[in-house]
């Protein structure tokens, strides 16, 4: 248990030591040969019918292989002035469709808004027929309430005024006549 094995000894990564420089990659600059093949071929266009296609044109640098080093901040500065402007161009595309939805959605905003506003007048008038409706039930209701209570109040007047004092004088008349009959004083 206490022995390493050594058997996979090739697959170990070596120790080196701090004066060995790493091993050095060499760069190769016959591939910047074939950049105007690719920014001259044409692309099939993905995006929406409404964008049309980019196409980067090469710098005159980009041409020739770089040799030196001016070469290559020439390259590069060219790579990056292509860069910039297809992203200039990317934002003002990015810009329209953002302007292009800001549209539609106001558009889309008017028409709900109209809708709605014909809906809440609507249910205005509605709730006026409705008011109307109930004041005039209201209305009615008062009307027959005060006619009931006016007939109410005439039947008791008349029952108060008329009809007690004759059923006061026929009774006074029984109770005479029970007196007569018998005699009482």
């Amino acid at each position: 248990m206490g022995r390493r094995s050594t058997k996979n000894s090739s697959t170990a990564i070596p120790n080196r030591s701090p004066s060995v420089s790493p091993p050095k990659f060499k760069f190769n600059f016959s591939s910047f040969n074939d950049v105007t093949s690719f920014y001259s071929s044409p692309k099939k266009n993905t995006e929406s019918p409404a964008v049309p296609p980019t196409v980067i044109s090469p710098a005159p640098s980009l041409i020739k292989a770089p040799i030196t080093i001016a070469d290559l901040k020439e390259i590069t500065s060219s790579n990056v002035d292509s860069i910039k402007r297809h992203l200039d161009f990317s934002h003002s595309e990015i810009l329209k469709d953002i302007e292009a939805s800001h549209s539609r959605l106001h558009k889309r905003y008017k028409i709900q808004n109209q809708a709605c506003q014909q809906t809440m007048n609507e249910a205005e008038k509605e709730f006026k027929k409705m008011n109307d409706r109930i004041k005039e039930t209201r209305d009615a209701m008062q009307a027959s309430y005060k006619e009931l209570i006016a007939e109410s109040q005439s039947s008791a007047n008349r029952v108060c005024k008329t009809t007690i004092p004759e059923l006061m004088q026929s009774v006074d008349k029984a109770v005479d006549a029970l007196r007569s009959r018998y005699g009482v004083a």
